[in-house]
């Protein structure tokens, strides 16, 4: 059996992290179940926004994935973390360079010598080659901790690409519900102001008292008084939905957003998390990113430890050389050196235990975060679960009470065309349906809001 040449051991141990311990993932205890069997409606590819059914909102959503800026700077330390991986990297591998020098001389001897004084040039041109044996993995640690940076800012990108499509999507619906609550309160203006006039001139003929004319007033006062309110709020929608797109501030001062379904017209899912809970875990990439976070501090306690072991270093020089540089490369004189060099540490006050106490207690906070995280995404899809089935029934409530008042209108305009029911009633009854109008709006908003926030809790 052939031996294995000593020169080849270091190249074999480089590349092992093997002071690092060994990275098992955090447990901790899963519920079993969500307590729901609803079908999920996400769409193939992920892109769950396209289940609400209207073009402008996904043109929007692809607008804000290409340009916010919060995206662009997830993008950006994503690069960096790669950057600094392929830095790791190559600390492992050894670095040649090329050196060379020139010197312009003259040896002057005693004058009653025979021999002249000759200037001369002394060259040389060679390469050099340094290696640091990563005998402890010092440098492997280094780099498998990097991996994981890099890894982690993937899943921070990922998380970031779901943040902006969430909050676009509810912006969105947030001016879309403003449109139709503007519109609605404009027609309860133009109601009561019907109902006003028409109060008024029964009560110069003493059909109706004083008290029902100043609770008419009261109620045209209050719409008009929410139309500015509605107004303002808009703006501020359209606005803060400009800069999630990540659009020019001319555009955000000059340019209208666009509009797509009434909100009475959008789909509304029922989007619903993993049958099994544990499947978070993979499928939200904000713990994931916590998780990769982690498997770099574990791999960081691997570099600190390698502190207190000796540095060895290979140095290899090699070239040609002449005292003529005109002829350097014709010369007959070439040399080559070969070195090895170690640094072992004796005494440093405890600097490479403190070392390997931080690197340790970085990892127990990133063990922290990594269960804190975990915690708050049980919380998360718990809370949209509950939200989503309050703001559906509420929804329902509000739709049925705004079929019940349109109906009555109807009906009493019926009765006002038979000679049963005075306009009175009639506007009495449009103002009624306009609120429900506006409770189902509201509460529509709500509904679509939850279905948004479980999307985001589920992990898109």
């Amino acid at each position: 059996m052939k031996r294995i040449p000593i020169l080849l051991l270091p190249a074999m141990l480089a590349g092992c992290a093997w002071l690092a311990p060994t990275y098992h993932r955090p447990q901790m205890p899963m519920p079993d179940k969500w307590g729901t069997q609803q079908a999920a409606t996400v769409p193939d590819g992920g892109e769950w926004w396209r289940s609400y059914n209207d073009p402008i909102l996904d043109a929007l959503v692809a607008e804000a994935l290409k340009n916010n800026d919060d995206l662009a700077l997830a993008g950006s330390k994503l690069q960096q973390a790669r950057a600094q991986y392929k830095y790791a990297f190559a600390n492992q591998l050894p670095s040649i360079s090329v050196a060379g020098s020139d010197a312009y001389g003259r040896l002057h001897l005693r004058d009653d010598l025979p021999t002249p004084h000759k200037m001369s040039n002394l060259g040389f041109v060679g390469g050099m080659l340094n290696y640091e044996v990563d005998l402890w993995g010092k440098n492997a640690s280094l780099s498998k901790a990097a991996k994981a940076g890099v890894r982690a800012a993937g899943y921070g990108h990922e998380a970031a690409r779901l943040s902006i499509a969430a909050a676009t999507a509810k912006l969105y619906f947030s001016l879309r519900a403003l449109d139709s609550e503007r519109d609605i309160v404009r027609q309860t203006i133009q109601t009561q102001t019907d109902l006003l006039a028409l109060v008024q001139r029964q009560h110069e003929v003493g059909a109706v008292d004083a008290l029902t004319v100043q609770n008419v007033t009261e109620q045209l006062d209050a719409a008009q008084a929410a139309l500015p309110d509605i107004e303002d709020q808009r703006g501020k929608a359209e606005s803060a939905l400009a800069v999630m797109l990540g659009r020019s501030p001319a555009q955000i001062i000059g340019q209208a957003m666009e509009r797509g379904r009434d909100i009475n017209e959008l789909t509304v899912p029922i989007p619903t998390p993993p049958e099994i809970p544990s499947t978070l875990l993979e499928r939200r990439p904000d713990i994931a990113m916590r998780e990769q976070t982690l498997i770099a501090s574990n791999f960081n306690i691997g570099f600190a430890r390698a502190a207190y072991f000796p540095t060895i270093s290979l140095a290899s020089l090699a070239g040609v050389n002449n005292i003529d540089i005109d002829n350097l490369y014709r010369a007959s004189t070439r040399s080559w050196t070969l070195a090895a060099s170690m640094a072992a540490p004796v005494l440093d006050f405890g600097r490479t235990a403190s070392g390997v106490k931080l690197a340790r207690a970085e990892k127990n906070e990133q063990v922290t975060l990594y269960k804190q995280r975990i915690r708050i995404a049980v919380r998360e899809v718990h809370d949209a679960l509950i939200e989503q089935n309050t703001t559906s029934e509420r929804e329902r409530d509000d739709a049925d009470k705004e079929t019940a008042a349109a109906k009555t209108v109807e009906l009493t305009r019926l009765r006002l065309e038979n000679g049963y029911s005075s306009r009175l009633d009639v506007l009495s009854a449009q103002v009624i349906a306009q609120q429900a109008e506006l409770a189902h709006t509201t509460a529509l908003l709500s509904s679509l809001d939850a279905s948004v926030d479980m999307y985001r809790a589920s992990g898109g």
